[in-house]
């Protein structure tokens, strides 16, 4: 081949030079790990991750737009239940009910939240008895609550209900509208509790009296409600409720005076407290064994909202190479497969959240999230800046934990495949090159 110009051969010459001049790509897949020399290796060592379970801390649970209810026994978990404190107030000041009233119906009405998605969780063949105290101790929407607080209530219940999950169905319910004729009208899913006559007349008792004056003055003699659910049949599970929206929630006093039929609202809203409790039972369970033991984590380790637990975990392989400055990280993620058939009766946590606590503090913070990607049945997180930063040692934390993105308000777990799963292993994947 002849070249046309001294300038053509010169430009190949340095375009060669070049080629040859750029520093060597780690010549693994992405599903590669580093070795002691940090040349790449073919295989996946999975050696190099630690899991094992751990009880979660309390949750802040007060004044969420999701309120649970519910309980479930998971064969894995154990049970769990959910319950819920949270204040009526009066739809308006100075109540009256007129002449002479009487009583037809109390009824506290408990509205679904809007994604039906997430209205229920567990078995919906289930029954359960729900019931209605009123609460013997004060609560505030301007203070914090915790998750594991115990309430004080009235010995005598106000109302309860036997009651299937029905999430999605409208209720068909008789309209009493003041100085107008009763229509039907078709309302928003919907639970709706039958509160005692007793309950009803007593709050007729008090019209034009103090109690029902303004909302100080009613929240000093009712100061609340606690609602609890028994799991009669199947597994059980958990409902989610919205105390936020008083066209959703609310309690319906149905009377007659000396001229009409009427009904008064007691508001359920974003004004009022509302707080969720969450137990745990993990007795006889394979999550228990964990807590004592940490090598059990090693084939699965255990996820649970709600306060529940979460997996600590840690990169041993990695801690080694710290303050190494030879190595740039390419790409890293990590793959976490969740345990086969698990997710046949109880769905996986939909967002796994991977957090660093700090060194010498109780304060956590986000690494990264992987969205649970059902066809795979995997969460994938992202990691490439955090490798970077760890082998670097520029991280500051001195703990690592999986857990729910959303646990304060949703009921799902997973079970985790360890290092040491005989098929689906859980790995950190990473790609990088040499410097």
């Amino acid at each position: 081949m002849k070249w046309k110009t001294s300038k053509d051969l010169l430009i190949i010459l340095i375009s060669l030079f070049i080629l040859q001049s750029c520093k060597k790509e780690g010549s693994i897949g992405l599903e590669d790990q580093l070795n002691e020399t940090g040349i790449g290796v073919g295989k996946n060592d999975t050696s190099s991750i630690v899991l094992w379970t751990v009880k979660d801390d309390t949750l802040i649970s007060s004044n969420y737009a999701r309120n649970l209810l519910g309980e479930f026994i998971d064969p894995v978990f154990g049970e769990t239940r959910a319950s819920i404190a949270f204040h009526a107030t009066l739809s308006k000041n100075n109540v009256s009910f007129g002449t002479t009233p009487t009583l037809d119906s109390i009824v506290m009405v408990m509205g679904y939240i809007g994604d039906t998605s997430q209205r229920f969780y567990g078995d919906r063949n289930s029954i359960f008895n729900i019931s209605v105290s009123q609460l013997d101790e004060t609560i505030s929407n301007d203070s914090i609550y915790y998750s594991n607080k115990k309430y004080k209530v009235k010995s005598t219940e106000i109302g309860s209900v036997r009651y299937r999950p029905n999430t999605k169905d409208s209720l068909i319910i008789q309209n009493i509208i003041d100085g107008k004729k009763d229509t039907v009208m078709k309302v928003y899913p919907q639970i709706r509790i039958k509160l005692t006559d007793d309950f009803g007349k007593e709050l007729l008792a008090k019209s034009g009296l103090v109690d029902l004056s303004d909302n100080t003055a009613f929240l000093n003699a009712y100061k609340g409600f606690y609602l609890t659910a028994k799991n009669l049949s199947g597994n059980g599970g958990v409902m989610s409720f919205d105390l936020t929206n008083a066209n959703r929630s609310y309690i319906i006093l149905y009377y007659k005076n000396s001229t009409d039929t009427s009904n008064f609202i007691f508001n359920i809203n974003s004004v009022a407290a509302n707080v969720n409790r969450y137990e745990h039972d993990y007795s006889n369970t394979k999550v228990q064994y964990q807590f004592t033991d940490t090598v059990q984590g090693q084939q699965n380790a255990y996820a649970q909202s709600l306060a529940g637990t979460r997996v600590r975990i840690r990169f041993p392989d990695l801690e080694l190479r710290k303050d190494s400055n030879k190595i740039a990280i390419n790409k890293a993620e990590l793959i976490i497969p969740i345990e086969t058939g698990s997710d046949s009766k109880f769905a996986p946590i939909s967002t796994l959240s991977l957090k660093a606590r700090r060194k010498g503090s109780s304060t956590e913070y986000l690494i990264s999230s992987g969205v649970y990607d059902a066809s795979k049945k995997q969460y994938t997180i992202e990691m490439t800046k955090t490798v970077q930063q760890f082998i670097l040692n520029k991280l500051d934390f001195q703990a690592l934990y999986l857990e729910d993105a959303s646990k304060q308000i949703k009921a799902n777990r997973s079970i985790l495949n360890g290092p040491k799963h005989p098929s689906r292993p859980i790995r950190l994947a990473i790609s990088y090159s040499k410097l």
